[in-house]
């Protein structure tokens, strides 16, 4: 069985909200990201570690959209900020 996997913010990332949308940068690495309001939204949920699952569950709750198509972006979300150092994962 896999392990459940939570994700957090990682502490070298400076971020700030304009509008409805959320920059940030990697000070690290020197590269900087953009958000649209629903990557911001589960910026603000990995605040505090977080399961893939609890912010499925939130964004179904506050958006109109499939949980199919909910799930499939939150994960390709995830891998990528992963992959770029912006999100730390821990197992459970």
């Amino acid at each position: 069985m896999e392990m459940e996997k939570f994700y957090s913010r990682n502490k070298e990332i400076i971020d700030g909200s304009i509008d409805d949308s959320q920059v940030m940068m990697h000070i690290e690495k020197g590269k900087y990201y953009g958000l649209n309001p629903v990557g911001k939204r589960i910026w603000e949920l990995t605040e505090k570690r977080v399961s893939e699952d609890e912010i499925i569950s939130t964004l179904l709750s506050e958006y109109d959209v499939s949980e199919e198509l909910c799930r499939k972006e939150v994960v390709n979300f995830l891998e990528k900020a992963v992959e770029s150092d912006i999100l730390k994962i821990e197992e459970a």
